[in-house]
């Protein structure tokens, strides 16, 4: 009778412990995406964006909205899911002359890209940044001088050039973006001293910057058409998520030339593509964390 009156007690506190684990919600720990081995190296949270705990999680499941609930106590975006050979295409250093030609090839594909754009002073510029927003791309700002020594030579010149950007891009599409990717990307040669203080007030501001994690290296020197592709498809080729980097200037034919046959390969390989946006987690796809002891070269 003891024994009885023993586990009937036993089982009622292993029934209390239990309910209480499952209403504590988050107690349960899984390994965030970006700490798998084919993602590269840790991130730390002192460099990015908030909410690091929530990673880019692709699985086979489709993508789950944006607009999932948000806690109340955090004003951290929640980020979206993305499924598997996801291809974020990212375009640098447009508009030119080449960015209607090129929003023809993605208009004939039915992609949608994004657009990281600087001030060129080029007559077109500002029919080319509507043209961008009103065929569905995302736009980001990029920089308006994109001189390096200019703008990384403190966080306040760093800021001038941000917000000239980003006032040009909102008079001429009426869109108040959100991201950004910063010239060189977040770790380069030239912002070693500013670095810190720039991702601070990105953040603080409410922007969220994109590096990459492929890149076509059309901005090097010798590359040809054939590099380009191969390089964008086996850098795609080696990741489960990418955001590929391209460039969208005007000495960039190469560039358009291989748009077509890259979109088709992919297509036939199954990736889908979609544009950057704030739910979508920068972590896995950015450079500077404060713990970093690498560097990543400028192009």
């Amino acid at each position: 009778m003891f024994e009885g009156k023993f586990q009937k007690t036993l089982w009622k506190k292993i029934g209390l412990i239990a309910g209480l684990f499952l209403l504590s919600g988050c107690s349960a720990s899984v390994q965030p995406y970006w700490l798998s081995p084919e993602n590269g190296r840790p991130a730390s949270s002192a460099g990015s964006s908030c909410c690091s705990s929530q990673a880019v999680q692709p699985s086979s499941r489709p993508a789950v909205s944006a607009a999932s609930s948000e806690s109340s106590s955090s004003s951290c975006p929640v980020h979206r899911r993305i499924k598997d050979k996801t291809v974020f295409l990212t375009f640098d250093d447009g508009p030119s002359d080449l960015t209607v030609p090129l929003l023809d090839v993605l208009d004939r594909y039915d992609v949608k890209a994004t657009f990281f754009v600087v001030g060129t002073h080029d007559k077109n510029e500002v029919s080319d940044l509507k043209e961008i927003v009103k065929r569905g791309h995302a736009v980001g700002v990029h920089s308006y001088t994109h001189d390096y020594h200019q703008i990384y030579a403190s966080s306040k010149a760093f800021f001038e050039d941000f917000d000239k950007m980003h006032s040009l891009i909102q008079r001429a599409t009426k869109v108040d973006t959100k991201i950004c990717r910063l010239a060189g990307g977040s770790l380069n040669g030239y912002n070693k001293k500013t670095r810190a203080e720039i991702i601070a007030g990105l953040n603080k501001r409410g922007y969220v910057y994109y590096d990459w994690n492929v890149s076509a290296e059309d901005a090097r020197k010798g590359a040809t058409p054939e590099k380009i592709l191969k390089n964008t498809l086996d850098g795609i080729h080696s990741h489960r998520v990418s955001v590929a980097l391209l460039h969208n200037s005007s000495t960039k034919k190469d560039t358009l030339k291989e748009v077509p046959t890259l979109i088709q390969t992919l297509k036939k390989e199954g990736y889908s593509f979609e544009t950057l946006d704030p739910s979508v987690n920068n972590r896995p796809f950015i450079f500077y964390h404060s713990a970093d002891t690498s560097s990543a070269g400028s192009r």
